[in-house]
């Protein structure tokens, strides 16, 4: 039985009324609003893919095994990213959100600059923390922020306009990243990305404004925002809530873990270099991410005017097609071959991204949006960054040591490499145990994709009622 919601708004005021006394966000200031927003994720993705890029090089430096790389990419820096989120989200419900954003991304910068120092498993593993603290005062303020700027049907295009400054920061991050780490030292990455986050979190702190809580609602919110657990009890008491939070969990697993480990891949088993692996891993991504989310975001947001059941099954079809295509795609023997379709495979699994986003905010009024986007953080971060990169990493070890056969892979090969001196045929079995233990974990991961498709089919039955009964 449908729950009611925690609260119900008890002020009449119209939108029109508060348009009235709001008439300062002009199409130029949503539009500057939109870019520095955009500028803040392109930073964020830079640096994960930046990483992502460094990942070989700095696995060799500090002789890390793929389980202590899946901790540092994965949870790393998932488990404050996400709890910070909730503190973060019921501050975005009292406090200037605009600011908490600034603030987050200068916090960010500064142990972006300390992931420079890093010296040991222990040191990097501690800075990415401090990274995932930063990262977290972005998505539920921002969310908050886009639901008071534009009406329900625009939302998922202005969160797509946001979002395409990923694949911008994929793409940037992987190339000056990986370039870095091949004709220098894979440090100086992280001190240069940490630069322009400071100059854009003053951008930030200077130029936005806090928009009136319900701008673009018909009704006005009035009273305190409800709890946490209100929130979160009203949403999960939605069951087509529950299928698009399972299929997210289950995508943005098996995404952030293939995502955080392709230039493992890359590397271990076509042997290209540093450079080529991460203007590859950029490559892929720009075209991927900007093809994936504008499907997800532009097509829905269009198709969604006819029935509001396209949020959910768009992606499912985008889902259910890219486990074959990135199962084809890791075990072909070119290179060439594989490339594409281990694209066509990222463009199918992006699109379920931003009609996640977009709906958690239309099931909600605008006192519990904040809320609602850090339960979404909760399945992006925690499950999706969090566990992602961590059990992969873990599965590819296992599948490594399952795979040497020349006594102990750990002792044998530290950071997937025989020890300096070894015989040729002591090397040649290491590199071949690391390759195939990276391909397999993909190949199990990729199946995750087409499991979430289920449950976001299942979405669809509940979806138009579920919607309808958002503010009643």
């Amino acid at each position: 039985m449908q729950s009611d919601p925690p609260r119900v708004a008890e002020s009449a005021t119209t939108n029109a009324d508060i348009n009235k006394t709001n008439e300062t966000f002009s199409r130029d200031y949503r539009a500057w609003l939109l870019f520095v927003l955009m500028l803040v994720n392109l930073l964020n993705l830079a640096d994960r893919q930046g990483l992502a890029a460094v990942v070989p090089a700095l696995k060799v430096d500090l002789r890390l095994s793929d389980t202590q790389l899946g901790l540092i990419l994965g949870l790393g820096f998932a488990i404050f990213y996400t709890l910070l989120g909730l503190p973060i989200a019921r501050l975005a419900e009292h406090h200037n959100r605009a600011r908490i954003v600034a603030v987050s991304t200068a916090i960010f910068s500064a142990f972006v600059c300390l992931c420079s120092t890093s010296r040991g498993f222990a040191q990097i593993l501690l800075y990415r923390v401090g990274v995932g603290a930063g990262d977290a005062g972005f998505g539920p303020p921002v969310a908050s922020l886009l639901g008071d700027h534009y009406p329900e049907r625009r939302r998922a295009a202005a969160m797509t306009i946001i979002w395409l400054g990923a694949p911008l920061g994929a793409l940037s991050g992987s190339i000056i990243a990986g370039r870095m780490a091949q004709h220098g030292d894979w440090r100086l990455w992280f001190i240069a990305l940490s630069v322009p986050a400071l100059l854009v979190s003053l951008l930030l702190f200077f130029t936005l404004r806090e928009p009136t809580r319900g701008l673009q609602d018909a009704i006005a919110p009035k009273g305190p925002p409800p709890s946490i657990s209100q929130v979160v009890r009203f949403m999960l008491a939605k069951r087509s809530m529950v299928h698009v939070l399972l299929g997210a969990g289950l995508a943005s697993i098996a995404l952030n873990g293939i995502g955080q480990f392709w230039g493992r891949y890359y590397t271990s088993v076509f042997h290209l270099s540093l450079a080529d692996s991460g203007r590859l891993i950029g490559t892929i991504a720009v075209v991927a991410m900007a093809s994936g989310l504008a499907l997800g975001g532009f097509g829905v947001s269009a198709l969604s005017g006819r029935d509001r059941r396209w949020y959910v099954w768009a992606p499912a079809i985008a889902l259910a097609l890219s486990t074959p295509l990135l199962l084809l795609g890791i075990t072909r023997a070119s290179i060439s071959e594989a490339i594409w379709l281990i694209l066509l495979g990222h463009i199918a699994l992006f699109a379920y991204y931003t009609p996640t986003l977009a709906l958690a905010q239309n099931m909600v009024d605008a006192s519990m949006r904040a809320s609602a986007s850090f339960l979404i953080n909760v399945v992006f971060g925690l499950v999706g960054v969090g566990l992602g990169p961590t059990l992969i990493g873990v599965l590819s070890d296992a599948m490594a040591h399952r795979a040497f056969r020349s006594g102990s892979f750990d002792a044998l090969c530290p950071g997937g490499k025989a020890l300096a001196g070894a015989d040729s045929l002591t090397a040649n079995a290491c590199a071949a145990a690391s390759a195939n233990g990276i391909l397999q974990a993909i190949g199990i991961f990729s199946v995750f994709f087409l499991w979430a498709a289920v449950h976001f089919l299942l979405a669809g039955k509940r979806l138009e009622r579920d919607l309808d009964q958002a503010y009643a």
